[in-house]
């Protein structure tokens, strides 16, 4: 079976039984893209959110009708069950590309030469945060205390135990860690005081916040000196057998940071009206759009960026050297990392060649 064709799209509400699907999916990456009924070259896009949001709608929904479509290039998006698993599925051929956290980006290259990183977006996503109204200013006041997370297997709880021994304390010993899950559960852990704080990262952060009797407040960390908190991956073969599209597909979501940047409501517009299942409940039309900006808008600072380098996906060597020891020393990433094999940051490079001035009005016109 060719690329394009191993897995079968989903809606966001047809995500069951997608992980037996993505798993026993037959293909080999040896073709690369193939050409799609359109006569577009098809790529197969997993992303690990499970379902659509205004969170991935940049590159779930808005890309692949204008900045990829206009490129030539037919996307089609898998959800799937976290970004090790979209990994899993870039490495062993049965996806193409995918946006990860650079954890898990870091930590299945590291095992397999079929993940290439071609674009890191920059910037911290990742929080310790407290209620409004709590006497807690900073980390080292969170020694003795009990932190929440979704679950003790997420990059949530990594990254946060990296932040704890950055500022010099024990995340075994200091603190105590308790799985709290998600959305009304988690706030009324919050609410009840169960936990002192919560561990998260933009998107959930800010649903949380809004679920929560006083809001939450996001504590200064030493991760927020990091830079490259995702990554898009590509499978090895499908880069060397169709490099041009795949630069071409960092070009678009490029272009789509751009609008995510300067006209966000286009993307949500787009969103409501493709998925209209997404929109607030009980609000107008100019609020669903202005509640909905401002609760992607940290998100979206940092995965539609155009990064510390001025480029989207761009990072210098020193960037990436540091985000790497980073990783490897905190334990978030095991395995031994060769940055020159793992790292292909040219072809965000090549993909930001562009007259940006003219793909903002070109994304944004109305058709």
């Amino acid at each position: 079976m060719k690329l394009g064709q191993r897995l079968v799209p989903v809606t966001a509400t047809a995500t069951a039984g997608l992980l037996l699907i993505g798993l026993t999916a037959c293909g080999g990456s040896d073709s690369g893209g193939t050409e799609g009924k359109s006569g577009y070259k098809t790529l197969t896009l997993v992303d690990g959110a499970q379902t659509l949001s205004a969170f991935n709608a940049p590159y779930d929904v808005y890309a692949p009708k204008h900045a990829w479509k206009s490129a030539g290039i037919d996307v089609k998006i898998q959800l799937v069950q976290g970004g090790t698993q979209s990994a899993q599925l870039v490495a062993t051929g049965k996806a193409d590309v995918s946006i990860v956290g650079l954890s898990s980006a870091l930590s299945v290259a590291s095992q397999s030469p079929n993940v290439k990183i071609v674009a890191v977006t920059g910037g911290n996503i990742w929080h310790l945060a407290v209620s409004k109204n709590s006497p807690i200013t900073s980390i080292s006041q969170l020694k003795g205390k009990t932190v929440g997370v979704q679950a003790l297997n997420t990059g949530s709880y990594l990254y946060n135990r990296a932040a704890l021994q950055l500022d010099g304390m024990s995340p075994d010993k200091d603190v105590k860690w308790l799985p709290i899950g998600t959305g009304a559960q988690a706030a009324q852990a919050v609410n009840s005081r169960q936990v002192a704080a919560v561990a998260t990262y933009d998107g959930p952060y800010e649903v949380l916040s809004g679920l929560t009797k006083d809001g939450l407040r996001i504590l200064p960390s030493p991760l927020d000196e990091l830079d490259g908190s995702g990554a898009w991956i590509v499978n090895a073969d499908t880069l060397k057998s169709h490099r041009a599209e795949i630069v071409k597909f960092i070009q678009g979501m490029s272009e789509t940071s751009l609008v995510a940047q300067s006209a966000p409501q286009t993307i949500i517009k787009e969103l409501f009206a493709a998925h209209p299942d997404t929109k607030p409940r009980g609000a107008s039309d100019a609020d669903a759009v202005t509640q909905t900006e401002a609760l992607v808008k940290a998100y979206w600072s940092k995965i539609a960026n155009m990064g510390p380098e001025g480029a989207y996906g761009v990072l210098s060597d020193a960037q990436i050297a540091k985000a790497v020891k980073f990783h490897q020393d905190a334990g978030i990433v095991k395995g031994k990392i060769d940055i020159p094999s793992t790292f292909d940051l040219k072809v965000a490079e090549a993909a930001n060649d562009y007259d940006r001035d003219a793909a903002l009005k070109a994304q944004t016109a109305t058709p």
